[in-house]
């Protein structure tokens, strides 16, 4: 009960320490009058009375810590004593404590939203039920092992139906994005659309939370890319769907929904926030047409994405050995499969795919940033705690204990530290926004990046620890030493410090060369960027406009939408400011898409089953497309009137297929065989790349009139103008609402952006490096300013006596910027080695750069010595300004 009894006491004294101190102070005060009182009636004068009254007592504030001890709250006194005292320190050296709260907050916030974004794409789980079961299928060849390829319809039902090691093998079509109209009038907008098999839900294990998914039947049914109108539609709407388009309501179920002109019967509706692994956001799911899969001459037609799910305790060695077996087993039934395999990847790595590289690097980028901070915080901290030796030494004189020196500083540590923490906090929120930001659409699971509260308390942890370290070094090396040496230092010394100087150097050194690093690692990437903008795509992007414009099946049959589409190029190459209009099934340069293969069927190597085949990229094309992109024509002539439905079949070929498939003849009306048809060679055009970086491909062109009736081709419309293409928007969108207002004007924008969406990936590292090697620029040249300030200051008697003795204030500053460029020199000299190995990793993520580009080395060791020079320039004039009588005196 004592002991409860105590705590109380203590509780009470400490709710109502001002009133206890009050009352205390009025009892000695009381006590201290009534001894004078007793001495000065004893004959003492008064005054003489009241100091031997005072002495007797042995002093007022001794008895309060007296009391206070007694009363077990005296550490929470001058705990509460110190924090204030803190406080008024850290007010009177604003410049400190705003720099250190700062560079916490960047190296806190900083590294807690990238080892976020890594935990949350590389480190977590995908967010569905026993996702490590999960994998994704390819087909490929026998010659070409690692290659990735779609999937046919007949080996989907093959896998489907006889894979044991399985649960179950879902497809869905992914070879581009599918879309479809919903709306009617002025509210017409385009919804993404996912054609899965049935079992897709299954498979994924993610299943409408209204309603239900669609049966197998549906497989055969409709299909809205093929334009198939038999009966059996169904679609499963996403939950944000459902609830922006029909308010949430319920009653949806088993109603129609009209998407691109035909009605659909809506089934369920999927969970909200789920998100398709493979294609991301959809809004809509509907069966996929599988009734090919019986048909054994598709066995060639390459066109879904497997998702597989391994039965549990079944390794993936072992299903990639059933699989392999059964596909062997397919070549040999289907003669145009002969040299197709398959294999599996846990599907995992395949979403993740090559951004892996991307947050790998900036794992390191950032990493090597904490450890920056760090240095930096040792060496503010060093800084600070070496101009208050002074301080220290003067209140050991008066009595401080070490102990109390050491709990100051600490409780001092610990406010910037929880400063810079709650700063950090912030910073995180506003990186992790930047970073899914600049990362949207490109580098998946981002949407999922949250705040991790254990990589929070990590971060924290790292920073307090430097502060907590670096700020006590001070107190304890001054609680060794003697008062009466650190004070003569102080005041007499020339070079006070100077051992300590050196160590703070190599605190600086060690900022310039993670900074080189990181400066290296940045200007590798923008000669990557640089690098890109030459290539020669073979199209001329600048002033085109693009949008994706699809004609609903329902509304315009094959010869409405042949009609349609060249009749609109022309309409709109006639509006003020177009030079030339047309359309594409897929932008150049943009990817793969449609690589069929293509056969010379004349020629001289017409009969060469060796020479007389190639894979190329076929694209459908309307109105003026070639003049639009900017692609010469190399010889022959360009789709006209000549060229629609009802007369031969021909084809414009790139210059590559020429030279391919005929050789040392003219290409002009020569023949060859593509997806299925054999067309006439009418004209040769310029090579146009693959993607974005200038890989070579070869290309057939067909005129959409001929090839509209073999599916509904939604056109990407190629605007070329004559100043910004988005300026142009506004009267092409007014031209289509004339044409058919119920059509959608689908992601306009400059075709620039579109073919630099390729590169978006080595953008978003170069932003995040980039912002990386800027802070890390910052913190060293605010590093080297600090020491070299600091040993201006420790040294202003050496320089007033060397001035004394006629040295010139030139010659001062000299010496002051020659020290600061020998460290800078030898941080760059260790930078280059980080940096050698730096540049070795980011490899992956480099364009036609060396990682040793000696230009980015030149540039990056200039632009280093450069900032360096800057951040030693003041230190250096104000040395050149010191009084010698004033410091000799």
């Amino acid at each position: 009960m004592s002991f409860i009894s105590d705590a109380l006491e203590r509780l009470r004294t400490l709710i109502f320490r001002s009133h206890e101190e009050r009352d205390f102070a009025d009892e000695l005060a009381t006590h201290v009058a009534m001894e004078t009182d007793f001495r000065h009636r004893a004959g003492t004068p008064e005054a003489e009375a009241r100091r031997q009254s005072l002495a007797a007592l042995g002093g007022i504030e001794r008895v309060k810590e007296d009391a206070r001890d007694a009363r077990g709250t005296r550490f929470i006194d001058d705990a509460l004593g110190d924090i204030v005292l803190t406080l008024r320190s850290l007010r009177r050296n604003p410049g400190f404590t705003l720099v250190v709260i700062l560079t916490l907050a960047l190296g806190i916030g900083g590294t807690t939203a990238v080892f976020s974004a890594v935990d949350a794409v590389l480190l977590q789980p995908l967010p569905l039920s026993q996702p490590g079961q999960l994998v994704r299928i390819y087909q490929n060849g026998v010659t070409q092992p690692d290659a990735k390829g779609f999937v046919t319809p007949v080996h989907y039902l093959a896998f489907r139906n006889q894979l044991a090691t399985f649960e179950g093998v879902a497809a869905i079509l992914t070879y581009d994005h599918v879309g479809a109209d919903i709306g009617t009038g002025n509210d017409v907008r385009r919804i993404r659309i996912l054609p899965t098999s049935a079992n897709y839900f299954d498979v994924m294990r993610v299943h409408p939370v209204i309603g239900h998914s669609y049966p197998v039947s549906d497989e055969e049914g409709p299909n809205i890319e093929d334009d198939i109108t038999d009966a059996g539609l169904s679609v499963v709407l996403s939950h944000d769907l459902w609830r922006t388009q029909f308010h949430g309501d319920s009653a949806i179920i088993g109603q129609p929904l009209v998407m691109s002109g035909k009605a659909y019967t809506v089934l369920g509706v999927m969970p909200a926030g789920y998100v398709d692994p493979i294609a991301g956001p959809v809004d809509a799911w509907l069966p996929v047409n599988l009734s090919q899969g019986k048909d054994a001459s598709e066995a060639g037609n390459h066109y879904l994405t497997l998702i597989g799910r391994v039965r549990s305790g079944v390794t993936l060695e072992r299903a990639q050995s059933e699989l392999g077996t059964l596909a062997t087993h397919l070549a040999q039934q289907y003669p145009q499969a002969s040299d197709s395999r398959a294999r599996l990847y846990p599907l995992k790595d395949e979403v993740v795919g090559s951004s892996s590289k991307s947050l790998l690097i900036m794992l390191g980028a950032v990493a090597l940033v904490l450890v920056l901070v760090c240095v930096n915080i040792a060496n503010l901290m060093l800084v600070r705690g070496s101009e208050r030796t002074r301080e220290f030494a003067i209140r050991a004189v008066l009595g401080a204990r070490s102990g109390r020196l050491v709990r100051q500083l600490l409780i001092e540590s610990l406010t910037l530290a929880l400063a810079g923490a709650i700063a950090g906090l912030v910073v995180a929120r506003l990186a992790m926004a930047a970073i899914v930001t600049l990362g949207a659409g490109n580098i998946p699971r981002l949407a999922s990046l949250s705040l991790n509260p254990a990589l929070l308390a990590f971060s924290f942890a790292v920073g307090t620890l430097s502060a907590l370290l670096f700020g006590l070094a001070p107190a304890l090396r001054a609680a060794r030493a003697e008062a009466s040496e650190a004070l003569r230092d102080q005041s007499r010394s020339t070079t006070s410090g100077a051992g300590t100087l050196r160590g703070r150097d190599w605190l600086v050194i060690s900022q310039v060369a993670l900074a080189f690093v990181l400066l290296v690692g940045a200007g590798l990437l923008l000669a990557s960027f640089r690098a890109i903008g030459e290539v020669d795509l073979g199209v001329r992007p600048a002033h085109v406009l693009t949008f994706e414009l699809n004609l609903p099946a329902a509304r315009y049959d094959s010869t409405a939408r042949g009609i349609f589409y060249d009749a609109f190029a022309v309409d709109v190459a006639a509006l003020p400011g177009v030079r030339a209009a047309g359309a594409i099934s897929r932008l150049p340069a943009t990817g793969s898409y449609h690589s069929w293969g293509v056969v010379a069927q004349s020629g001289p190597l017409a009969g060469d089953t060796k020479r007389n085949q190639v894979g190329a990229e076929n694209r459908v094309i309307a109105g003026d497309y070639f003049a639009a992109a900017g692609i010469p024509l190399v010889a022959g002539r360009l789709f006209d009137a000549r060229d629609g439905q009802g007369t031969p079949d021909r084809v414009i070929i790139s210059h590559s297929v020429a030279d391919r498939l005929f050789p040392r003849v003219d290409p002009i009306g020569q023949r060859l065989r593509t997806g299925g048809r054999e067309s006439e060679v009418i004209g040769v055009v310029g090579n146009v790349s693959v993607d974005n970086e200038g890989a070579q491909a070869l290309y057939v062109y067909h005129p959409h009139r001929q090839f509209a009736g073999d599916r509904n081709w939604a056109l990407t419309q190629v605007v070329r103008t004559t100043g910004s293409p988005m300026a142009i928007e506004p009267a092409v969108r007014r031209l289509l609402a004339v044409r058919d207002p119920q059509l959608v004007m689908y992601r306009p924008m400059p075709l620039e952006d579109a073919i630099g969406a390729g590169a978006a990936q080595r953008l978003f590292t170069l932003r995040i490096l980039g912002t990386f090697a800027g802070v890390a620029l910052a913190l060293s040249a605010l590093g080297l300013f600090g020491v070299l300030s600091y040993g201006v200051k420790l040294r202003s008697r050496e320089f007033g006596i060397r001035m004394a003795l006629g040295a010139d204030r030139g010659a001062i500053g000299g010496m002051v910027l020659r020290h600061g460029m020998a460290v800078t020199a030898v941080g760059i000299a260790i930078g280059l080695v980080g940096a050698t190995v730096f540049a070795r990793v980011m490899r992956a993520v480099l364009f036609h750069v060396s990682p040793l580009d000696p230009t980015v080395l030149g540039g990056a060791v200039c632009f280093m010595a450069l900032v360096a020079g800057l951040a030693a320039l003041l230190p250096a004039r104000r040395a050149t300004t010191v009084d010698p009588r004033e410091v000799l005196q």
